[in-house]
């Protein structure tokens, strides 16, 4: 019983709550990332289709900024499964915590593929897409900044874990009102612009990753009694 009464109030095994920190350390990138990954966006529509010096410049840097995130997420979640592999988590739970780190991990996959084939759209631009780039990149802006709220609250949601159960459950509900917020990209001409649709449907994919790595963390809460 009394075992019981410190998972109701908080993660108290070390194990457990190290599985979470290093999880929401691993968030952290991502929101770094995703951050990034809009001012891209941005200045990608500033004139740095018709060569801005000034705007690729940046752009470059806020990609070799993402693939240095993607490698410490690598490391964070390499070190993750190392920590599974010593037994430092409950059995029964073991998968779940796998999952979610893998799928956080995965947001900075994303943004990081993401950052590449923007870059690329923007070094070699197609003249007759001005119209249709300009208003795209504004759907995107808009979809990696839900992207960001959904991961702001999936940071906040990892914080109360373990000593909130109606906050994480509230949190996690708003994480999945945000992704059924946005589904326009569905409506895109397929046949038109591929690489700007890749760019959207990778975007999009974040959204879904951060969905599912909240009902996770639920799931883990739920197994642990919290």
């Amino acid at each position: 019983m009394s075992d019981l009464f410190r998972r109701v109030r908080g993660f108290f095994v070390p194990g457990e709550k190290d599985a979470f920190l290093r999880i929401q350390e691993l968030a952290g990138l991502g929101e770094e990332s995703l951050e990034l990954v809009v001012k891209i966006l941005s200045s990608s529509g500033n004139g740095t289709g018709n060569g801005s010096h000034n705007g690729l410049h940046d752009i470059e840097i806020c990609t070799e900024r993402i693939n240095i995130l993607e490698k410490m997420g690598d490391k964070i979640t390499q070190s993750f499964e190392e920590m599974l592999g010593r037994g430092s988590i409950t059995a029964s739970i073991e998968y779940d915590f796998g999952r979610l780190a893998d799928n956080v991990d995965s947001i900075l996959d994303r943004a990081h593929g993401l950052s590449r084939q923007l870059r690329r759209v923007t070094r070699r631009p197609l003249r007759e897409a001005k119209e249709f780039d300009a208003a795209n990149r504004k759907e995107m802006i808009h979809l990696i900044e839900i992207g960001l709220t959904q991961l702001r609250a999936f940071r906040k949601l990892l914080a109360v874990a373990g000593t909130n159960r109606n906050e994480a459950i509230e949190l996690a509900r708003q994480i999945e009102q945000l992704e059924e917020l946005y589904g326009s990209w569905e409506k895109l001409d397929y046949a038109s612009f591929h690489n700007y649709l890749e760019t959207t449907i990778e975007a999009d994919d974040i959204l879904d990753l951060c969905e599912d790595a909240s009902d996770l963390v639920i799931a883990v809460m739920k197994a642990l009694g919290a």
